[in-house]
């Protein structure tokens, strides 16, 4: 499936910390207005201040932010709800796979990329930002918007720790992978990646060695909470499915 090039987060950068507010304050209970408001004041030292444009620039940011964890559409409302309950009880590191989760549901380009970066570190243990363009490129075709928005996303993996520059400019590495050791989150990111690739029925082993989620490592032999979103049984002899509930 070839998702459409997404106009929001690709197109600015967004830091991780950013991500960590804007959560912070939906689960505070706040208003959309509200959370609105406080993150136009969060970001003023943030990002440079003293033009329209660049005033423009922070509300459009905003409106990524928002997208994520606030304005999220009927259908990710219980994904995004049981997210903020288990920021409740994991450490600060282990945001990184919630915000992963939301993020490549709210901005389906931004799991394409993930994919596509995912599959060279398998092959080469290494990202190249001329091939990672390229290969977008022969997905999206031959647009500027395709270079630019491969750009920020590949600015989001080193940002959020996911990726580190090798002494050759432009090529990265996996910084290291973040172990899931909470049953509870390695069950929402398998919802979350379900949900994200358009999928209700999924092998087990093809979501937790997916290269879309190349940052993470499911604890193997795979053990799930009993979750109340997600159903698993066994197809044949030993292929483990999960079935979004």
């Amino acid at each position: 499936m070839h998702w459409p090039i997404c106009t929001g987060l690709c197109n600015r950068q967004v830091e991780l910390e950013w991500l960590d507010f804007t959560a912070s304050l939906i689960a505070s209970g706040e208003t959309s207005q509200s959370i609105k408001s406080s993150l136009d004041e969060y970001l003023k030292d943030r990002l440079s201040i003293g033009s329209d444009a660049v005033r423009g620039s922070r509300g459009k940011t905003i409106s990524i932010l928002l997208s994520i964890w606030v304005t999220v559409p009927k259908h990710l409302t219980k994904l995004r709800d049981d997210a903020l309950l288990l920021m409740r009880h994991l450490s600060a590191s282990e945001h990184l796979a919630l915000h992963w989760g939301m993020t490549m549901t709210a901005y389906p380009f931004f799991g394409v990329v993930s994919d596509t970066a995912g599959r060279m570190l398998g092959l080469q243990e290494m990202v190249s930002t001329l091939i990672l363009k390229n290969r977008m490129r022969e997905i999206y075709g031959h647009r500027e918007q395709v270079l630019r928005s491969t750009r920020f996303v590949l600015y989001s993996f080193t940002q959020w720790g996911v990726l580190i520059e090798t002494s050759e400019r432009g090529v990265y590495r996996l910084s290291e992978t973040k172990s899931l050791k909470d049953h509870q989150l390695q069950d929402w990111l398998i919802k979350a990646f379900l949900i994200s690739e358009g999928k209700t029925l999924a092998p087990v082993n093809t979501i937790i060695r997916s290269p879309k989620l190349f940052p993470f490592k499911f604890e193997e032999p795979f053990r799930s909470e009993n979750s109340s979103d997600l159903e698993f049984f066994r197809q044949g002899l030993d292929e483990e499915m999960v079935m979004l509930k």
